[in-house]
């Protein structure tokens, strides 16, 4: 912990890599292995479009949606429910070398909405790049995807987090303060946000993030995760996806400044620490707690990873032996 609050690493490598975010909170134990496996399960699928010839905005796709379909994670069918008791759903995705992206959000009958929002950084040409709710679902179905019912989007594990959330609302606090009558500091839940960074064989890199936001939120909240540049961002040899407090990591544009502060000045590992830092220093909640949140990030030749959470878990594969790493700490 290089400054006593953020936990942050990083390692040399100038090829091809995938390193991917599966949320920055207190995970449980009960929950870590199902992480992993969720890890697991994205890298190999980011691995096979790589290896494929994939470009890195592709590769990005593919990991996210393995994670929005694997059900372990706060997007896609692991998605944590509004206080409608829906899953209502938000990704981005950018591509680094032209700086086009696209973003859904508030979606609530997309089985993967970062393969939607990659088809919109195309289909749109520049006019279009974000859809939200209804409009975002009639792009979908335009464009060949098929609606599902927002059942088919919900959990177990979350119908019970929402059932016991509904019946304590008086009692719970999330950094976000969405909850009206917060009185104490008993945590609502986690921030399994995932998201993924990635650089392919030719250099070029990408960024993409993917969510179901906050547990019991209004229905309609947008954090930072479909926001290019807060959630998400990407240009030139640089790349971030971020996890946490989405009002905070919007307010101070997260994700863009820390891709500045890499291409400025060259040094990843202190551009992950020293944002995070400045945004816990500067946002704060009703209780006076600094913002946290993680990000993982890559730049020309070194990836790395940041958090002031408990934990954050992520993973990285490179080609070559030995070069898996999964971790929860």
């Amino acid at each position: 912990m290089p400054d006593g609050l953020v936990r942050s690493a990083s390692l040399s490598i100038d090829g091809p890599v995938i390193l991917v975010h599966g949320g920055a909170w207190d995970i449980p134990n009960t929950a870590t292995e199902d992480h992993r496996d969720g890890l697991k399960t994205a890298v190999a699928a980011g691995r096979r479009s790589l290896e494929s010839g994939e470009s890195a905005v592709d590769v990005a796709a593919d990991v996210v949606a393995a994670m929005e379909s694997h059900g372990a994670f706060d997007a896609g069918r692991g998605a944590m429910l509004n206080q409608d008791g829906r899953a209502q759903l938000d990704a981005g995705i950018m591509d680094g070398s032209s700086l086009d992206y696209g973003s859904v959000m508030a979606v609530e009958r997309l089985a993967d909405p970062i393969r939607v929002a990659r088809r919109l950084m195309d289909a749109g040409e520049g006019q279009v790049r974000i859809l939200a709710g209804e409009g975002a679902e009639r792009f979908a179905v335009a464009e060949g995807f098929t609606l599902i019912d927002n059942d088919e989007l919900i959990s177990e594990r979350e119908r019970e987090r929402f059932e016991a959330l509904r019946g304590q609302v008086d009692d719970v606090h999330t950094s976000q303060s969405f909850l009206p009558g917060v009185t104490n500091r008993r945590s609502g839940g986690g921030h399994d946000t995932v998201g993924c960074v990635v650089r392919d064989e030719n250099g070029h890199v990408a960024a993409a993030t993917s969510t179901g936001g906050t547990p019991f939120k209004p229905a309609g909240r947008v954090g930072d995760s479909p926001l290019p540049g807060s959630g998400f961002y990407a240009d030139g040899e640089a790349a971030v996806s971020c996890t946490g407090w989405g009002e905070a990591i919007a307010a101070v544009v997260l994700a863009h400044d820390v891709v500045r502060r890499i291409l400025d000045h060259g040094d990843l590992e202190s551009a992950v620490t020293s944002r995070l830092r400045a945004m816990h220093d500067r946002i704060r909640n009703p209780h006076g707690e600094g913002a946290r949140g993680g990000l993982i990030a890559l730049s020309e030749s070194a990836v790395g990873w940041a958090y002031t959470t408990p934990r954050m878990a992520r993973a990285i594969w490179a080609p070559g032996p030995g070069t898996v790493h999964l971790q929860l700490s």
